[in-house]
């Protein structure tokens, strides 16, 4: 049944118009005052449907804002960004309108190079700035401890993300599937690998870094060098267990640690 539906839904994507205004944000649900808006980008291979259910778990006033990136679900008839500039030069105009309200990014693995280069550019350009970030499942570019493995040839880079658990095993039993998903997966893994350039500057903003033990991807001690991507003091780690997806299995924790952070913040917000 859950292949019937996944099928669906990608063979429906090119019904969805790459231009119409919702498709970076399909399920958000506009709030008439919000105190916060939350921006949360996904995982290598991730969508919108990660944060599913996450609204109930937050503060009042916080508007959730999951980010879909092309290529994936509705968005399937769309080619992959596998560059992460050209990702933040197409999502920044869809984000703009929506930074007239205090907001924050959640980035989880691959989120977190994305959320970290939207806010260095935020802030680059003297724009309005997050009142924190998230980040989860990932240590700071300077200490990228990952293969580029989207350069490897088909074999070895499925190989590669059977490793990472993140793929359902019924998308490698099912070639027609997998061929359709490994562009954008190849494309995600290069954003996640994308490296520093040289001397990057130094965020201003708070940083709430969440990571696992288990993580057999992410050294915990790389968790403690995101203080080094920013001035503020304000920088906070936990730990959850439940390794590199503990978004799945710990999902009201992390939420209950996210509310707490954006309660703090939302203090501080003008």
């Amino acid at each position: 049944m859950a292949m019937r539906q996944s099928l669906h839904v990608m063979q429906s994507a090119s019904n969805s118009s790459p231009h119409a205004p919702d498709r970076w944000f399909p399920t958000r649900k506009p709030l008439t005052d919000p105190r916060l808006r939350l921006f949360c980008l996904p995982y290598a291979g991730g969508s919108v449907a990660i944060y599913n259910q996450w609204s109930q778990g937050l503060p009042a006033g916080v508007e959730l804002c999951p980010v879909q990136l092309p290529g994936r679900e509705r968005r399937l008839s769309e080619k992959p960004i596998g560059s992460l500039p050209a990702l933040v030069d197409a999502l920044l105009p869809a984000i703009a309108p929506l930074l007239d309200r205090p907001f924050a990014f959640f980035g989880y693995s691959m989120g977190a190079r994305i959320s970290l280069e939207l806010a260095r550019r935020l802030q680059a350009r003297n724009g309005p700035r997050p009142v924190g970030l998230f980040l989860g499942a990932a240590g700071p570019p300077s200490v990228n401890t990952r293969e580029p493995i989207h350069h490897l040839p088909e074999p070895e880079f499925i190989a590669q993300l059977r490793r990472y658990d993140g793929t359902p095993e019924e998308i490698f039993q099912h070639r027609e599937l997998l061929e359709l998903v490994l562009p954008m997966l190849r494309a995600d893994f290069g954003i996640a690998f994308t490296e520093d350039g040289p001397q990057p500057a130094k965020l201003e903003v708070p940083i709430s870094v969440v990571g696992s033990p288990e993580d057999k991807h992410v050294p915990t001690a790389n968790l403690e060098r995101w203080r080094d991507e920013t001035r503020s003091e304000d920088v906070r780690v936990r730990l959850f267990p439940g390794g590199h997806f503990f978004i799945k299995s710990q999902r009201d924790a992390l939420l209950a640690h996210i509310s707490e952070d954006l309660n703090r913040w939302m203090g501080r917000a003008p």
